[in-house]
């Protein structure tokens, strides 16, 4: 392939990869992928590429110019490095442009299932939990409640409002769902679920994925042997995808 089309292909390149990702900021998907707090670096990353292809681009004019210039000088058969190079970054671009964006769901669960307790996140915050309002605690505090506590006692008869997404599993009775939401490290692809019983008696009507505020009052009950918080819910109600579907330990 022939130098200034390989250029012209890598700045094309380049600069779709910016507008990919601005517009993933501009919709507010970006926390889709990653970790909030990687945001700010993120988009530091963001205008590099617009550098890079503001670069590539002013090469090729200048060659265009040089060409035109000095034509006694211009190689037409030059040759650049192999063109795999460009699939190379031609692929996340085509996976980010084709496949859809969305949140992890339960079709995430069958390879990498879900935690009805905090085993991987630190108790570090539990004092800070206790001072927050029970109803404003989300499904992260109250498992980190369960699992660092030693007496869950003083939880049971709290009042609890929890946002996430219903879950059904064989293992419950037919009057209870899990409300789940997926917890993020990094990025999307070390994502782990977390998910709280929910005792309801019209849980039958409730659609896999949905997402749900649950209010009700906090039980504890066994779930593999490990104490955990079951929500025995006076109200569930249907809510849009939040802006921020997942949860940052």
């Amino acid at each position: 392939m022939p130098q200034r089309m390989f250029r012209s292909f890598q700045g094309l390149l380049l600069l779709g990869l910016f507008v990919f990702f601005v517009s993933k900021v501009v919709n507010g998907q970006l926390t889709w992928y990653i970790n909030s707090r990687f945001v700010p670096l993120t988009i530091i990353g963001i205008l590099f590429l617009a550098i890079l292809a503001q670069t590539v681009f002013s090469e090729i004019r200048r060659s265009r110019q040089h060409a035109l210039e000095h034509p006694e000088h211009h190689h037409e058969h030059d040759h650049s490095p192999s063109a795999g190079n460009l699939w190379i970054m031609l692929i996340p671009l085509l996976i980010g442009v084709l496949i859809p964006a969305r949140p992890l769901d339960s079709s995430a669960f069958e390879t990498k299932g879900f935690n009805t307790s905090a085993p991987l996140i630190s108790s570090d915050s539990s004092a800070q939990i206790f001072e927050t309002e029970s109803e404003e605690r989300n499904i992260l505090d109250w498992l980190k409640l369960f699992n660092y506590e030693e007496d869950v006692t003083q939880f049971v008869g709290q009042k609890a409002s929890v946002v996430g997404f219903v879950y059904f599993d064989e293992a419950l009775g037919s009057d209870q769902f899990y409300v789940s939401r997926f917890v993020v490290s990094c990025c999307s692809a070390d994502g782990f679920a977390i998910a709280i019983p929910v005792r309801w008696d019209a849980s039958v009507g409730l659609e896999q994925d949905s997402w749900v505020v649950v209010k009700g009052t906090i039980e504890s009950t066994a779930l593999d042997g490990n104490r955990v918080p079951m929500i025995a819910a006076e109200s569930v109600e249907a809510v849009d995808v939040p802006d921020q579907p997942y949860l940052f330990p």
